[in-house]
């Protein structure tokens, strides 16, 4: 739950005062509410609001703040005139962002350019951060803790539960966002694969298309008919449902190439299930954090990868002492402790 803003002349919160920007069904917005929340700090929504030089937290993602990149760091640098802002910086850009990338770059240097302190939420993209903002000042980084889902993290599913044999039409998850790249499309043929190699598995896409990529899943569709390949889209996944779907298949993939930090894999990771991640630096970062909650493939790998969890339906669960954290007080508790550094 969002708090409101109080007290806003108050000089001497542990905390700063967090700006919320953007709708609470935006993920960067919403996860900026819970670190508000459970850093205790005041939460304000209205610029207008703010005190001059007050202390002011902003998670921001650039499509939060302007439709062009170059809007989005104009917003934050009269931002900063007016308060002592300190930023974390989602969605961070890449090279794979295509056409975009180099106007995303640019934004974002300056943000962090403009801010007191900026925070990443991966040492992944702290690294993209520092090569290309060309700023002396060094951020910090805090991962994105996974939340707390009911029931015992790594309890198999009833047809998991047995072990050692492949079920009758094992279905391969994919949640999230729907959008080019996100790799749909790699699992898709990876599942064709399969069936031709005798295990009739299907796909399910858990979650709608990004706004602007409708076409994104009727290709999809096209794709997988073409294959032979059955896939099911349910559409947006309520809150409360999330975690019974993403139990309800027999392995997770989170697939796609353009990773910054992936709120969609800690969700995997936080209904006990132990899904087949892209190899990559960010990949790595997270399996060195949480050992023994993902598994690893590349392009070359993700057939059989797949084909062997599946006899081995198990290990597409993670242990029940497995270390999940950081949980969310872990991260509120660091950024109060960065905060203070900062000040």
């Amino acid at each position: 739950m969002l708090r409101p803003a109080s007290h806003l002349h108050d000089t001497d919160l542990a905390a700063p005062h967090h700006l919320l920007l953007g709708p609470d069904t935006h993920g960067v917005t919403r996860y900026a509410g819970e670190v508000a929340g459970a850093a205790r700090a005041p939460v304000v929504r209205d610029v207008a609001l703010l005190v001059p030089g007050a202390a002011v937290h902003l998670h921001l993602t650039d499509r939060l703040l302007g439709r062009e990149p170059g809007e989005a760091a104009d917003t934050v640098e009269r931002l900063a005139r007016r308060v002592r802002l300190t930023v974390t910086l989602h969605d961070v850009p890449q090279p794979t962002d295509g056409p975009v990338f180099a106007a995303r770059a640019e934004a974002y240097g300056r943000i962090v350019r403009a801010s007191h302190a900026w925070a990443t939420n991966s040492w992944h993209e702290h690294a993209l951060v520092d090569r290309w903002s060309a700023t002396g000042a060094r951020g910090t980084v805090i991962p994105l803790p996974v939340p707390v889902a009911p029931g015992r993290p790594g309890r198999p599913a009833p047809s998991a539960a047995a072990g050692g044999a492949v079920d009758p039409e094992p279905v391969v998850g994919v949640f999230g966002f729907v959008y080019p790249g996100k790799g749909h499309r790699q699992v898709v043929r990876a599942v064709a694969a399969l069936r031709r190699a005798g295990t009739m598995a299907s796909v399910r896409i858990l979650g709608d298309a990004a706004p602007g990529h409708a076409d994104e899943v009727d290709g999809l569709v096209r794709t997988a008919r073409d294959r032979g390949v059955p896939v099911e889209v349910t559409g947006r996944v309520p809150e409360d449902d999330l975690v019974r779907a993403l139990r309800g298949v027999a392995v997770g993939v989170t697939a796609h190439r353009n990773v910054s930090a992936s709120g969609s894999l800690n969700s995997w990771i936080a209904a006990g299930r132990r899904p087949l991640v892209r190899d990559g630096s960010y990949a790595r970062e997270m399996a060195a954090l949480r050992p023994g909650t993902l598994s690893l493939f590349d392009d070359s790998t993700l057939v059989p990868r797949l084909d062997a969890v599946l006899r081995r339906p198990t290990s597409t669960w993670t242990a029940p002492d497995a270390d999940l954290g950081p949980r969310i007080e872990d991260t509120a508790a660091a950024y109060r402790a960065w905060w203070a550094s900062v000040g």
